[in-house]
């Protein structure tokens, strides 16, 4: 996805908020976005580098494609 240059109205993250909620850093979160994983839209006026913006629900959708999803094996006590 190509960030498009809009003005936030509220309830969006920079980097900095997204990489401590998911425990990295502000530049792999720059990654995340750049590569597609995370939507974001970048609220420079196109003049030097992207100052990106993160929703709420953005964020929630990447956190939910990246949850690891586990089927429950039964164990030999549960199974007696």
């Amino acid at each position: 996805m190509t960030p498009v240059s809009v003005a936030p109205t509220g309830g969006f993250l920079t980097t900095g908020e997204v990489a401590i909620r998911i425990g990295g850093t502000p530049q792999h979160v720059r990654e995340l976005i750049k590569s597609g994983r995370i939507e974001a839209i970048d609220i420079a006026k196109g003049d030097g580098r992207p100052r990106f913006r993160v929703s709420e629900t953005a964020l929630a959708a990447f956190l939910d494609s990246a949850a690891v999803r586990t089927t429950h094996v039964q164990s030999t006590s549960e199974v007696a």
